[in-house]
């Protein structure tokens, strides 16, 4: 069964709307409005999505470990950046009911 979150990812991916891997979305200057993080990404790629999150003032949800890559249908896949304002809002308010996502706030989740 698929996830309200999934069926956005795939309109975000349909639409062209969502940036793939951490190093793509550190060289982003604007028109991010929403970061999703894999439980697993590595303390290396996480520092420069964190360091996004920080310049760019979007929340950041995380996942599961191993979660992220399996809704993208893509496994290697750690960190995406949504660049759709309302697909963004869409994500958020679904993601907030759901238990397998948890808003980043800083420090250990």
């Amino acid at each position: 069964m698929t996830s309200k979150v999934e069926n956005y990812l795939g309109f975000c991916i349909r639409a062209r709307k969502i940036i793939f891997g951490a190093e793509t979305i550190e060289k982003q200057k604007r028109g991010v409005f929403l970061l999703i993080v894999d439980g697993g990404i590595g303390k290396n790629s996480l520092k420069p999505t964190l360091a996004a999150k920080e310049r760019l003032g979007c929340p950041m949800l995380m996942t599961a470990e191993g979660q992220l890559g399996e809704m993208l249908h893509k496994p290697a896949v750690k960190a995406v950046a949504i660049t759709d304002n309302h697909l963004a809002s869409a994500i958020l308010s679904v993601a907030e009911s759901d238990s397998q996502f948890k808003l980043y706030s800083g420090g250990n989740n």
